[in-house]
């Protein structure tokens, strides 16, 4: 990890936990381990959410684990798509914390692994943040407030039912606490290794917090110079080809697949569908254990798993205490602004419903999303995560203030004969009363949506038979049965066709579709047994009528289509060989 001061800094700051610091660490994993309570009772097997993204992540660790044993690259499986290869990073990774897992996943299996790296970037989290308004204020429980407010945010909470690399939000307290490190003093080699280190963080949990980080890095850096005067001839400026390096070591994965073509930018109109409106900032979640479901019923939010962006009463009433005589105030507030500004994406919208929508009145966003690059970015709502983040440490500094308060009033009752006793549990109440508050506004619960994940029949049955062969599923027209596919391999090895992300298909998937048209007949067939494919493997429910042609069908067509054959049915799937 990095922190202030770069590594030296967190060295230091674990060597100094005592034992009120092992206190602060136990909640937080108590709170870590609530943020997954739906999977505890089967890590191994059941995951958060419907079947979805949440698949393909689990692949995604999966693969990631596998290729560290075997010495293949984390970042290409050569199975699939051959032989170009399945670029994992076609979609965002969490790739460092994946690789951290493995040795879990190589023991558990992939689906704990999944688990075992949500759990952690649960916690490490909260640690994180704990550390850094420790570090500022000296209070544990300005820390601890911090660290929950910021760990049980229903965001993350949101994004557990299938965006690990979102829920992945420990590097952002790292990155602006190295950041601000480096602003405010003349920075040290060590302490700019630390800021490569937290940038670096930062990309390799998600490229989406690599360019909200990089963006609010440099607001959070303008508002650091102009309210310090800091002189340009110091030493501050080494800071920018500091997060340079970082940030470029984290996109080189990312970097290596561009040169192939395969992201294609997102339209306007898409990204302008995933703009934040400013209530979801103040409206509770929907998944709150005690007043969600009145929540959903005044206002149901279709597109919760995106725009929950609940700041949360208590964090808020407590930063408010952190306005005065703060030194990162205005800093602090002027990133979070900017940030819920960004977040409110292209242009105003109210209930998902753009305010004006023939004649918008743009917002920063649109003109950032202009950009090369930045155009890559489907959900400007993300940018909310750093408004939670400083909410939350303002939080903390505030109930540090509080409790700092009522510890000085109480030393001076006791100086006038009061009893030290009183003293001491006057301001234990005080941060107990602090803690439950939070817990009580942002507990989680009513997640009670699990999928239990094996393989199918039909992994089973490939694993069984000999040879390195290449198969192709029929139809893959949706983005959830492409992904267990993926996770499939994990289980059989045998070569196949597949994507990482249906925004950005690959050239060999894309000419796989093209082949495929009017299957079942001759001249599919023909086009196909040119890819050198052994199976083709029918997802039988797909042929709906609606998504593909009937099932009764594509039976009658493969009996008149004399290159093909049926060889047997596999639970769901019908096995086809060419003759």
């Amino acid at each position: 990890m990095a922190g202030i001061a770069g590594m030296r800094a967190w060295a230091q700051t674990a060597a100094r936990m005592q034992s009120g610091d092992w206190v602060v660490l136990a909640l937080l994993v108590c709170g870590a381990l609530a943020m997954m309570y739906p999977v505890l009772a089967a890590p191994s097997s059941r995951i958060i959410g419907w079947p979805g993204d949440n698949i393909q992540y689990v692949y995604a660790a999966g693969w990631m684990a596998e290729a560290l044993r075997s010495g293949a690259s984390p970042f290409v499986d050569p199975r699939i798509n051959a032989p170009h290869g399945l670029a994992l990073t076609a979609t965002d990774v969490p790739y460092v914390g994946y690789i951290a897992v493995a040795p879990l996943t190589w023991l558990f299996g992939p689906v704990f692994g999944y688990n075992a790296q949500l759990a952690l970037a649960h916690l490490l989290s909260g640690v994180c943040a704990y550390l850094w308004v420790r570090h500022l204020t000296g209070s544990r429980i300005g820390g601890l407030t911090a660290g929950l407010a910021f760990m049980l945010a229903p965001f993350r909470l949101a994004h557990s039912y299938g965006h690990p690399q979102i829920v992945s939000t420990y590097p952002l307290p790292l990155f602006f606490w190295a950041l601000d490190s480096s602003l405010r003093s003349q920075p040290d080699r060590k302490t700019l290794a630390g800021l490569v280190g937290a940038t670096f963080l930062l990309g390799a949990a998600s490229q989406y917090y690599l360019v909200i980080g990089l963006i609010c890095g440099m607001v959070y850096a303008l508002l650091t110079l102009a309210t310090r005067r800091v002189s340009l001839l110091s030493r501050v400026w080494l800071a920018v080809p500091a997060v340079f390096v970082g940030a470029l070591l984290a996109a080189a994965p990312y970097l290596m697949t561009a040169r192939d073509g395969i992201y294609t930018p997102y339209h306007l109109d898409v990204a302008r569908m995933w703009s934040a409106s400013p209530m979801n900032f103040v409206a509770p979640s929907h998944l709150h254990p005690l007043w969600g479901t009145y929540v959903e019923r005044l206002r149901p939010e279709t597109l919760w798993g995106e725009k929950t962006l609940y700041v949360g009463i208590v964090p808020g009433i407590l930063a408010l205490a952190a306005l005065r005589a703060f030194d990162r105030r205005w800093v602090w507030i002027g990133t979070a602004l900017v940030a819920a500004v960004l977040s409110l994406g292209t242009d105003l919208h109210i209930g998902n419903v753009p305010l004006h929508r023939d004649h918008p009145v743009w917002l920063p966003a649109y003109y950032l999303h202009q950009l090369p690059g930045i155009n890559l970015m489907r959900v400007w709502a993300r940018f909310g995560i750093v408004t939670i983040l400083f909410v939350a440490l303002l939080a903390g500094i505030g109930a540090a203030r509080l409790v700092h308060r009522k510890s000085v009033a109480g030393r001076l009752t006791n100086g006038f004969g009061g009893a030290a006793r009183l003293r001491i549990s006057s301001a234990a109440l005080l941060s107990g009363a602090i803690v439950a508050l939070i817990v009580v506004d942002l507990m989680p619960g009513r997640m009670n949506e699990y999928t239990t994940l094996a393989p199918r029949p039909i992994d089973h049955w490939l694993a069984r038979q000999p040879g390195d062969f290449t198969v192709g599923f029929v139809p893959v027209i949706d983005a959830t049965t492409n992904y267990f596919i993926l996770f499939g391999t994990l289980t059989h090895g045998k070569r196949t066709i597949a994507f990482m992300h249906q925004a950005h298909l690959p050239p060999i998937f894309q000419d796989f579709n093209e082949r495929s048209r009017g299957f079942p007949d001759s001249a599919s067939a023909q086009r196909l047994r040119e890819l050198g494919i052994r199976y083709l493997l029918l997802e039988k429910p797909m042929f709906d009528g609606a998504r593909a042609f009937r099932w009764s069908v594509v039976e009658q067509r493969l009996a008149e289509t004399p290159e093909l054959r049926i060889v047997r049915e596999v639970g769901d799937v019908v096995v086809v060989e060419f003759r």
